[in-house]
Order: C-alpha cells, then sequence, then structure tokens
C-alpha cells in the first residue's frame, strides 16, 4: 500500500513501524501545515527531514512542495514563489502542492495560479486539497481555477472529497482524492465509494498525523474491499498504484 496522504509529524516510529507492519510500504507526505510567510521554508526543509526519517525505517516515501495559498498577497511571499522552483528540484519532491482556497479571495486565487503555471512550466503533477469549511463553494472555484489554468485535467489530484465533490472532479477528469476521517468520511463510506465509482482515477489517503485519524484505515479498507472479493486489481489502484503513477515513480 502506498498512502495518498500521511504527516508523519504528528506520528511516533512505533506509528510509522505499525503502519509498515499492517502493509503500508509507502505514502505521499505531506508537511504540517503553516500559515506564515517565515515558516514556509522551515516546513520544506521539515518535509526533507520526515522522509529521512520514513527511509530509514523502511518506507518508499515522497514529497510535494507549495506556498500556501493562505499567504497571498502578503509581503514575503514573492520571495518563496521565486525559490519555489529550486525547492521542487529536492530529493524527493515530486509534485507541486497541496495548493487549497481558504476564503477564495482574489489575492488567493492569483497565488493558486501562479503556482498551477509554475507546475506546466515544470512538467510537475499538482496536489489540492478540497478545503472542509464552506467545501462546495470552495471546491467549485478551485475547478474553475483549474480550468481556467490550462493545465491538463489527468496531471491534478484533488483530494478531500465528499460524496458529492468527489464526482465532480471525476466528471473533469482530474484524480479524486478520498482522505479517510472517523468522521467525515470513514471505512465504511469509503468502500461503498469504491464500489460505485469504481478504481478509476480514484486514490485513497488515511490522513494519518495530521488531528483526529484513523491509523489503520487504510488497511482496513484494502481488507474490506478483500473480504468483498474486488479484484487484486482493483485493489491495488486504489491503495497506490494509481498514485504512484500520477507521480511518475516506478511499481514497487
Amino acid at each position: 500500500m502506498f498512502d495518498a496522504r500521511l504527516t508523519p509529524a504528528g506520528l511516533s516510529n512505533a506509528d510509522l513501524e505499525t503502519l509498515r507492519q499492517f502493509g503500508v510500504k509507502g505514502a505521499l507526505v505531506f508537511a504540517s501545515t503553516v500559515e506564515r510567510v517565515d515558516a514556509v521554508a522551515a516546513s520544506w526543509d521539515a518535509a526533507q527531514t520526515e522522509l529521512v526519517r520514513l527511509r530509514a525505517l523502511g518506507f518508499d516515501v515522497v514529497t510535494c512542495a507549495s506556498v500556501p495559498v493562505v499567504l497571498g498577497g502578503k509581503k514575503g511571499v514573492a520571495a518563496l514563489v521565486a525559490a519555489l522552483p529550486k525547492q521542487l528540484g529536492e530529493r524527493g519532491v515530486m509534485a507541486l502542492g497541496p495548493l487549497m482556497l481558504h476564503r477564495g479571495t482574489e489575492d488567493e486565487a492569483e497565488l493558486f495560479l501562479e503556482q498551477l503555471t509554475i507546475a506546466r512550466k515544470l512538467a510537475r503533477p499538482v496536489i489540492v486539497s478540497a478545503p472542509i469549511a464552506r467545501h462546495d463553494a470552495l471546491t467549485t472555484k478551485t475547478l474553475a481555477l483549474l480550468h481556467q489554468s490550462k493545465l491538463k485535467a489527468d496531471r491534478v489530484l484533488v483530494d478531500g472529497l465528499t460524496v458529492k465533490s468527489v464526482r465532480s472532479v471525476l466528471a473533469r477528469g482530474h484524480l479524486a482524492g478520498l482522505t479517510l476521517h472517523p468522521d467525515r468520511l470513514d471505512v465504511d463510506l469509503a468502500e461503498r465509494l469504491v464500489h460505485a465509482l469504481g478504481p478509476a482515477r480514484l486514490v485513497i489517503g488515511s490522513g494519518a498525523g495530521d488531528g483526529p485519524s484513523d491509523l489503520l484505515a487504510l488497511p482496513r479498507l484494502v481488507s474490506r474491499l478483500k473480504l468483498a472479493k474486488l479484484s487484486g486489481g482493483v485493489r491495488n489502484r486504489v491503495s497506490g498504484k494509481t498514485l504512484r503513477a500520477f507521480l511518475g515513480l516506478n511499481p514497487p
């Protein structure tokens, strides 16, 4: 299994060893969320530190990097944007992201589009997160900005989706990420969605390490899919194969 959303800063080595024992072999690593200009570079460095830690524990891990969209319009952001291409060239940084609208202001939209332009120029895939607050309205605006950017639809993964928004994202040709959460999208609901939507362009992340989460949600979901007699091909696609291909990684 290759987890589509793991925040290891919130997990101990014992937690990570438990994941490995239950079949999670790799992950797309997310840095802890920051909302200050002076904290962004440190968050990039921290993500690299976490990659080193996880590799030492036997995981196959990569990460993504971006300038938080919430910082749009703030002093010092231009320098961070200028530094982003270099950061995207660091070892293990395979995608630009996560990009997430918070309020949907013009400043946020401008910073969002500016980074999509960088991704297009550098031929990097993009990770976009749908917000929890004002989910429907901001997801709709996010999809409009993605369309405006002219970035190829299949070069964008949108995660954090709901039962409603996942269908909108798939209809536009993007990859759709389901982030498992005990209150918002549990294993039961995720299993039903896999049955209903099929495995094409669908990826699953545990969200482990970022607030309340079920550490073993991804292994439990894969086990449930097996009990439901979904093929090994379907299980492999939603639990890592599709994401690895999107990120340009070789099969494990």
